[in-house]
């Protein structure tokens, strides 16, 4: 090999070796088991992934009939898609609404709901849903979240 090559070669070495330690510093330690990139085992992410799943609820829906007589109560967070039927807004006991994040608005006790918007339960403070008073079906909501069937 000629002493341009040589010299080449050895320049990309040394340049590469300046960017690997310029790359390590800026990124921190980088030492796996430090403080910084800690070793964690199989067994102890899926714990975390569980319990963050626990803590958030569940993502499942649920399809739950609502009949005549009987009132959809949601908890602090719940949502409620109105599928079928002809449903009106439970005021919570201070007189809050539902949120209907479809349309952006607040719906007032008595309000009829849309069938397919989303609503959320702001407070687990009696707000929910039942049928209109005119209505003798069976209405279906789906449910995400903590609630009762009263």
């Amino acid at each position: 090999m000629n002493k341009m090559l040589k010299g080449g070669i050895a320049a990309l070495l040394l340049g590469m070796a300046v960017m690997a330690t310029q790359a390590w510093a800026a990124g921190g330690s980088g030492v796996p088991g430090s403080a910084d990139d800690p070793v964690v085992t199989k067994s102890y992410v899926d714990q975390q992934i569980q319990q963050a799943l626990a803590t958030a609820g569940g993502s499942s829906l649920k399809v739950v009939e609502l009949t005549p007589g009987h009132t959809l109560y949601g908890m602090e967070g719940t949502e409620f898609i109105v599928r079928t039927g002809s449903v009106i807004a439970v005021a919570g006991v201070h007189g809050d609404g539902l949120t209907d994040i479809t349309a952006g608005v607040d719906l007032r006790g008595g309000a009829p709901v849309a069938p397919n918007h989303l609503l959320l339960i702001a407070r687990s403070d009696s707000r929910g849903l039942r049928l209109a008073p005119n209505y003798k079906g069976t209405a279906y909501i789906m449910v995400r979240g903590k609630y009762e069937l009263k």
